[in-house]
């Protein structure tokens, strides 16, 4: 665990530059100012990766100062590689550690909008104060191939982090739209009195999803019915029953769920639209109703082409109607032997059958390995598609 952290923070290919750089200094020369360089851009982007942590805990610590109950700090994207509690806070760090979200809810709506916007500001509000320091201190050195600055380096890193947070803009994580403090800022003012009302329920439903996280389907159930009752905006709670049902193994109702949706009106502006349409696809999947399972994952995949979990129902539904060859090229950056978990696995038990299929057994194997040394990590939707898998394969 500790050499998957040390790597989300400095990457394979940071090490390699930094060898690289050792190898210039070696020369000596005027190679020496290139090697001097590539250390302080190193330098810089690390010191970018700790700037961003400082960023989130600016975030969640505004959030205590204006009353506010800090609940969760994410790091990253693909891989999670570590989660904690630290102080009633859950930090998780995923493997491409490039990004960060803060979460926090508030009891008491009182200046709410105030609060909001101190919260919305608290990363950026630390990482220039930083900036700020360290620069009156010690002053930012800009001149790269003349010496290393660590110091320049970290400020610099704060100062960028701070002015991109500033910055309104929209962009993804897992699919879904999220938007920059910078336009969360904006757009306090427009918030309706709705909106902010659901923000008292905002323990409830991450309360929901730490017992998603945890598999305590039964209880996220509960949590999320109990929820669904309180707010208006209820798509994104119907999700995730379909989900936690599906876990339990009850596709029936999983997929009655989801059907609530249908049909799905192509000019709204849902959030979730293509995750309505992946959920619908595995539901049928699962039920062994391929064709349904084609058309759904093909609308998904068409609507949101990058998130992983719809590339992955693509590709294992093309599996499923014998494209072994495009099923394959969907799902085989799916896989990562380093991190087995239900996506990866997942996508490894279909890439068997394709390469199987495809007449290259010995990587058919090796992704047969992979599942089988680490299949008590299945859930009940996933084991029972590793079963129907096999025996496909040995009929």
């Amino acid at each position: 665990m500790i050499r998957q952290v040390l790597l989300a923070f400095i990457p394979i290919r940071y090490w390699i530059a930094l060898i690289f750089a050792i190898i210039l200094i070696s020369v000596g020369g005027e190679y020496i100012h290139l090697a001097k360089i590539i250390g302080n851009v190193l330098l810089i982007i690390i010191s970018v990766k700790f700037a961003i942590l400082l960023h989130e805990i600016g975030h969640l610590l505004f959030a205590k100062l204006v009353g506010g109950t800090p609940r969760r700090m994410v790091l990253g994207k693909k891989h999670k590689i570590v989660q904690t509690t630290i102080a009633g806070i859950k930090i998780v760090l995923h493997s491409d550690f490039n990004s960060g979200l803060a979460y926090t809810a508030f009891d008491n709506l009182k200046h709410i909008r105030l609060k909001l916007l101190l919260f919305y500001s608290g990363g950026f509000i630390v990482n220039f104060i930083i900036a700020g320091c360290l620069y009156f201190l010690f002053g930012f050195h800009i001149d790269l191939s003349n010496a290393i600055y660590p110091i320049s380096a970290f400020g610099i890193a704060n100062l960028f982090v701070g002015v991109i947070a500033l910055i309104p803009y929209r962009s993804t994580y897992n699919g879904l739209k999220i938007t920059s403090d910078g336009l969360s800022i904006l757009k306090i003012p427009s918030y309706k009195k709705e909106d902010l009302l659901n923000l008292i329920y905002i323990n409830e439903l991450l309360d929901a999803y730490d017992c998603m996280e945890e598999k305590k389907y039964k209880k996220a159930i509960t949590l999320y019915e109990n929820y669904k009752h309180k707010v208006d905006d209820i798509d994104l709670i119907n999700i995730n029953l379909s989900i936690a049902y599906l876990k339990l193994g009850d596709f029936e109702k999983s997929t009655s769920i989801m059907e609530t949706f249908l049909p799905i009106d192509e000019n709204a502006s849902s959030h979730y639209k293509s995750y309505i349409y992946n959920g619908l696809a595995w539901n049928y999947l699962l039920l062994n109703k391929i064709e349904e399972a084609d058309t759904y994952s093909d609308i998904a995949h068409k609507s949101n082409y990058q998130e992983k979990n719809i590339k992955a129902t693509r590709g294992s539904v093309l599996i499923e109607k014998g494209n072994f060859k495009k099923g394959k090229e969907f799902l085989i950056e799916e896989v990562d032997f380093k991190y087995p978990n239900n996506h990866t696995l997942s996508a490894a038990m279909y890439l068997e059958v394709a390469f199987l299929k495809l007449g290259e057994y010995k990587k058919s194997k090796k992704y047969s390995a992979f599942v089988k040394k680490n299949i008590h990590l299945l859930d009940i939707d996933e084991k029972m598609l590793y079963d129907r898998l096999q025996e496909k394969i040995t009929s």
